[in-house]
């Protein structure tokens, strides 16, 4: 179950930590398109015979929404935005360690609280921008662990990089950003005590539709 708890807290912290400036605040939905492409893994014993075979299929990202709050002076702007947003990561196992080679479906499934901070320059109706995003988890499903020798460890914040462009038109903003992740795919995942993930970090396009309130 997602944490509302964390949801509304963070929310409001973001909400109050603007009040002291200028700023515009209002409500915010977004659609990802996830860049991760299939990729698979070997593992395995300690005699180098291979136990297992796991494939990363896809990354299924749902629609997003959420508040944003925006701040402009002259030709510069920054934008602040509070998203929740859940990502679905499909991988296929094969257990070649059994004599009936064991197959598995998993779905990894992640809550986020996201919170991108864009600043840039604004041209006339224009934006263009960048900076950090932040995830803090606030629900995961652990698909792993009921294997042999797996277990999964994961920081509960994670970190990219967003370059972003948009269109304000008096209440209502366009935006859309190209999204690069620090940490890799699968990285929480630990095979014999040592950390395994796929050879690339997601990468997203997210289209976004606000509305400002006040």
């Amino acid at each position: 179950m997602i944490n509302l708890r964390a949801l509304i807290v963070i929310c409001f912290t973001f909400l109050s930590s603007m009040l002291c400036a200028q700023v515009q605040v209002g409500v915010k939905a977004a659609y990802s398109l996830s860049f991760a492409r299939a990729q698979t893994l070997l593992f395995d014993d300690i005699f180098d015979y291979l136990t297992y075979e796991v494939a990363f299929l896809e990354e299924d990202v749902r629609p997003m929404f959420g508040i944003m709050s925006y701040y402009e002076q002259e030709k510069v702007y920054i934008q602040l935005e509070a998203l929740y947003k859940q990502t679905r990561e499909n991988f296929f196992t094969i257990d070649w360690s059994t004599p009936d080679q064991f197959t598995y479906n998993h779905t990894k499934r992640t809550d986020f609280v996201m919170v991108p901070v864009s600043a840039g320059y604004k041209l006339n109706n224009l934006k263009l921008g960048l900076g950090p995003v932040f995830y803090f988890i606030a629900s995961q499903n652990a698909v792993f662990d009921d294997l042999l020798f797996f277990e999964e460890r994961r920081k509960k914040l994670e970190a990219g990089f967003a370059f972003n462009a948009g269109i304000k038109l008096y209440r209502l903003h366009i935006d859309i950003s190209y999204e690069k992740h620090f940490n890799k795919v699968g990285d929480y995942v630990i095979y014999r005590r040592i950390q395994t993930g796929f050879a690339q970090s997601p990468g997203y396009v997210t289209v976004g539709l606000s509305y400002l309130l006040f």
